[in-house]
Parts: structure tokens; sequence; C-alpha cells
């Protein structure tokens, strides 16, 4: 259901609530979720890149089974509260946003985040403490508006971006 121009989640789709496993709404004109979309219950993929999303109903807390979130390309300004309570997350795309800030200690909740793509947002600091979730193995930060760590260290890819950010973390 990509490319179609929805302004509204099909009620087929919300009605495959037991069945459903990834649900493909990227490129549309959605501005706003359903909270029916919660009970989707057997939801690995979610795919909203490129719609008009500034935030995401409470009601996708309850889609335990998530673990890939594209949200890339819409209007978040932080992070949606609702997916730290998700333990199966492994992709989390927010990239292309307006998000000014992140919550580390929040995202260190994540235990299954392999990969976490901040590109292209309003970034001002990024917090040492992203190193500190459990699983991170790719951090995507290029393209934001903080000046530390330098684009040498960004160029090098995200092994060196964990390392050089686990170095910054204050030590007791």
């Amino acid at each position: 259901m990509q490319y179609c121009g929805l302004t509204v989640i099909p009620e087929q789709a919300l009605n495959l609530r037991g069945s459903l496993q990834e649900l493909e709404l990227g490129s549309n004109n959605l501005h706003q979720l359903p909270p029916e979309i919660g009970k989707l219950v057997k939801l690995r993929k979610l795919n909203l890149l490129n719609n008009n999303l500034k935030e995401l109903p409470e009601e996708i807390s309850s889609l335990v089974a998530l673990e890939d979130v594209n949200l890339g390309q819409n209007k978040f300004e932080h992070i949606p509260e609702c997916l730290y309570s998700l333990p199966g997350i492994c992709n989390l795309i927010i990239s292309n946003n307006q998000i000014r800030t992140v919550e580390p200690a929040k995202l260190i909740t994540m235990t299954s985040l392999v990969c976490l793509d901040l590109e292209n947002n309003n970034i001002g600091r990024l917090p040492p403490e992203l190193s500190l979730i459990p699983n991170i193995r790719t951090l995507l930060v290029m393209g934001n508006t903080f000046k530390i760590p330098r684009a040498d260290v960004l160029a090098k890819g995200s092994a060196e971006v964990i390392a050089w950010l686990k170095n910054k973390v204050p030590q007791p």
C-alpha cells in the first residue's frame, strides 16, 4: 500500500489483526494513525517512510512482535515514547525528521536495538551514552547540527562513531 496517496489506513488492513506481519505504508499522506493499529499484534515490520506523521498513538506499545520500524521522512520532533517499551525492535529508522534531542537513558532500555538511523535531523548534541545501547552495531548520525564528533569521525562509519562516543562517556 505504498505510493497510494492514502490519508487513512484501509479498514481491510486493520481487520487482519491476527495475521498481518508487515505493513508497508510508505510514501502516502498519513497525518495520524488510528488507535486500532495496536491490535495488529503479529506485526513485525512497520514502514511509515515519507508521510506527514508527527506522533504515533500510544497503542503502538501493544505491538510486542515489532522488530523493524521505519519512520524516516516525516515530521517527528522526538522519538515516539511508545517505541521505548517495545523489547523486540532491532532496527529503528527515524532519519530525515525534525528531531532535536535524543534520550540515551530511554534508548538503552531497547536491548534488541542493533541499528539506529538518526541521519538528517536537527540534533544539536550527540550524547556519548548512545554507545551504551546494549547491542547497537549501526549508528547513523550524519547530517545533524552537532559539531562534535567531527565529520572525519563520522565518515569512518558506525563502529568508529560508537567507539568515539564510548570513549567520551563520563566515568563514575
